[in-house]
């Protein structure tokens, strides 16, 4: 079910949560002479971020774009969001680290949304590319939908599909083309917004609907070497950047994977030759796995120091199976403040 929906006369954006799209987002903004404000959590003001050549905090980034921000613990009683909030206002909420409760939705009347990075109703909840290349799934959108106290189930108000390059392997990837189509599907709805024209905003239907939950990539990350090759391939780039990486040990070691490829390489390993190293070379090192082989560029110690041309073949890679279990069980909870303690 659709309706038409216009949105009126709006003079003023507050951008909610983090990331580099937030950022691209309040400049854009800002370039059209509009007026923006960002309102961060602590956990998100720390982050560091790459933009164009230049990698620093969310707050540095602001700051040298001369954007106006305000860091809340909580905004339902922030007086400095409450002022910036109008009937000419329009919020917008990039992965924001608080649960709007509908007081403060309701303050918004209707014009509370939410940038979504895939399809709704499937992939709802957080980790989505991490989630997606997991399931070697390339179907995705560039999608705004209203905010209610349900998790992405507002009606979606604007949608552009697409699909990720076969080159996009890792999160940062994703994360880059996902921002290029976002910043197409922005610049669209800002002028739809100028121009006063509607939209056509549909209800989800919830037969289609899916969840996710959100990822710690020190919890959830460490591999189970059981996986075929295909599987631990996709799994090890999940959590590869921006992320630390997936986790595993080699002599009693812990270090984390990254850049990691599957190859055929001709040869058909029993399970248990899964983990070994049986070549290596000065580029990375050739994993034994179900199935196939892995190709794996860098292995990191808890320094984050590149340790591979320290490694013999011969040498195995191997998960505690109570790490695998941890992983299982944990559900990750995220704070404005940060990861919350179990």
């Amino acid at each position: 079910m659709k309706k038409e929906e216009c949105f009126g006369l709006i003079d003023r954006y507050i951008l909610f949560g983090g990331g580099p799209l937030l950022i691209l987002t309040a400049k854009i903004l800002k370039n059209r002479g509009i007026q923006v404000i960002v309102v961060t959590s602590h956990r998100h003001a720390k982050e560091v971020r790459r933009i164009g050549l230049k990698s620093d905090t969310l707050l540095t980034h602001l700051e040298d774009a001369k954007v106006e921000y305000v860091v809340s613990h909580n905004i339902e009683n922030d007086a400095k969001v409450l002022r910036a909030i109008s009937d000419t206002t329009i919020g917008l909420s990039f992965g924001a680290a608080w649960i709007f409760k509908q007081s403060f939705i309701e303050k918004f009347n209707g014009k509370l949304l939410n940038l979504h990075g895939s399809q709704l109703p499937k992939n709802r909840g957080g980790g989505g590319f991490s989630w997606r290349i997991m399931q070697g799934n390339k179907e995705s959108a560039a999608l705004i939908h209203k905010i209610d106290e349900s998790v992405d189930t507002g009606d979606i108000v604007f949608c552009k599909q697409y699909s990720y390059p076969q080159d996009c392997k890792i999160p940062l990837d994703y994360q880059k083309y996902s921002d290029e189509k976002y910043v197409e599907l922005l610049n669209v709805f800002f002028d739809k917004v100028r121009d006063l024209q509607s939209f056509d905003v549909s209800v989800q239907d919830e037969s289609q609907s899916s969840y996710w939950p959100r990822l710690s990539t020190d919890v959830h990350g460490f591999i189970d070497w059981n996986w075929s090759a295909k599987h631990l391939e996709r799994f090890i780039n999940a959590f590869d950047d921006p992320y630390t990486g997936a986790s595993t040990f080699v002599e009693d070691n812990k270090v984390r994977l990254k850049e990691c490829s599957l190859i055929y390489d001709g040869c058909e390993f029993h399970p248990f030759q899964t983990g070994i190293i049986y070549r290596k070379n000065s580029n990375g090192v050739f994993i034994a796995a179900n199935s196939s082989s892995l190709f794996v560029a860098q292995v990191l110690n808890e320094n984050g120091n590149d340790i591979k041309s320290a490694l013999q073949v011969g040498d195995r890679f191997y998960t505690p199976s109570k790490y695998i279990e941890t992983a299982m069980e944990y559900r990750a909870v995220y704070t404005p403040s940060g990861l919350k303690e179990s």
